[in-house]
């Protein structure tokens, strides 16, 4: 008989690298881990981990069991789960993180709709444009965009979506539509941009691709400022379209040269692991993906 226990304590060593840190966030002796470890390699007849004073690491066998593993006990956390949200007030502490600019377009209307069904949750958002470790900053769940480098989150991603050039009807009107993207040299361009950083747009139509070498009239890290810049009629900007969608559904922007792409971005939700996921934690996820549709117009779904 294989020890569930034990395979639950080798999952959390490879995701934490370390049989210490994993005897520590478990709560038993180092011993404790290392026995079952030991036991469990037996047991099959096989070595699944590498273990030297500095290092540590998966065997080619190895590697494979932890995903087998992960996925069964998964799967045996989910259906005890289920029996558990039939009979259970969900409550208690969520804490997100995500990047700036999102605030108001998707998390707030995410929470506040998460909360209208579980009014006994209490969430706590931390706004960074840093990359932040969920382990040692104590997140539960994180929204990120673009691609995904830690094979060790778990991921789900929720939309993708374009970058797109806008401008003011009033803009265009006094200035003319650009029709190809050499024609944005002669137009003043509003840009995100961090602060010793040069900006080029690269922008397709499916055949041909074009780079824009950008000399901003505004720049500013704050793609809200660089929408409120585009609002006044500055010039044209580049802007999330999960940020502006509303705004070129009600005409107080228009897409400049929509024939013409930025490559799509994803957003994802991302968390520490699958294996006893806490409760709120994966209701809130799943909330995200059933709804996340309907805060975001000129999304990619």
């Amino acid at each position: 008989m294989i020890d569930r226990n034990a395979m639950a304590l080798f999952v959390k060593v490879v995701e934490n690298n370390s049989f210490s840190k994993t005897a520590q966030r478990e709560k038993v002796p180092v011993s404790t881990v290392s026995r079952k470890i030991s036991a469990l390699e037996k047991t099959l007849g096989v070595r699944l981990l590498e273990r030297s004073t500095r290092h540590l690491r998966t065997t080619g066998i190895g590697q494979d069991y932890y995903e087998y593993c992960r996925r069964g006990l998964e799967e045996f956390d989910s259906a005890n789960l289920l029996i558990n949200d039939r009979h259970n007030e969900v409550s208690g502490s969520l804490r997100i993180s995500a990047p700036p600019n999102l605030s108001d377009v998707i998390i707030v209307p995410l929470v506040a709709g998460f909360q209208a069904l579980y009014p006994n949750v209490v969430v706590r958002v931390l706004v960074t444009d840093r990359y932040v470790h969920l382990i040692e900053d104590g997140i539960d769940l994180a929204l990120r965009v673009g691609k995904l480098s830690d094979s060790s989150l778990v991921a789900r991603r929720l939309l993708n979506y374009r970058h797109l050039l806008v401008a003011s009807p009033n803009y265009l009107k006094n200035t003319g539509h650009p029709q190809h993207p050499q024609e944005l040299y002669d137009h003043p361009l509003i840009a995100f941009s961090l602060w010793f950083e040069e900006t080029a747009w690269s922008l397709s139509n499916g055949k041909k691709r074009e780079k824009v070498l950008v000399k901003p009239r505004l720049s500013i890290n704050d793609f809200n400022g660089v929408q409120q810049a585009v609002l006044d009629g500055l010039g044209v900007g580049e802007i999330p379209s999960i940020l502006c969608g509303k705004l070129l559904e009600t005409g107080q922007l228009v897409e400049v040269m929509p024939d013409w792409h930025f490559e799509s971005v994803s957003l994802s939700a991302v968390y520490s692991t699958r294996v006893n996921l806490a409760r709120v934690v994966r209701l809130f996820k799943d909330f995200c993906v059933e709804h996340i549709d309907e805060l975001v117009p000129y999304a990619e779904l």
